[in-house]
């Protein structure tokens, strides 16, 4: 019973992580999808941030 148990947490525990990286990558995903045009359209080329005083 006592194998059953912790064979049990260690499942659950694998699939928070994997739940848990899985959230991390789409939030990550999600805003360098979204942060990329705002960049693009703002108005700033990288040359103008260089230059900038």
């Amino acid at each position: 019973m006592r194998t059953l148990t912790l064979t049990l947490l260690s499942k659950a525990k694998h699939a928070a992580f994997t739940a848990t990286a899985t959230c991390l990558t789409l939030l990550a995903v999600f805003f360098v999808q979204v942060a990329s045009p705002v960049f693009i359209y703002s108005g700033e080329t990288p040359e103008e941030l260089l230059n900038k005083d």
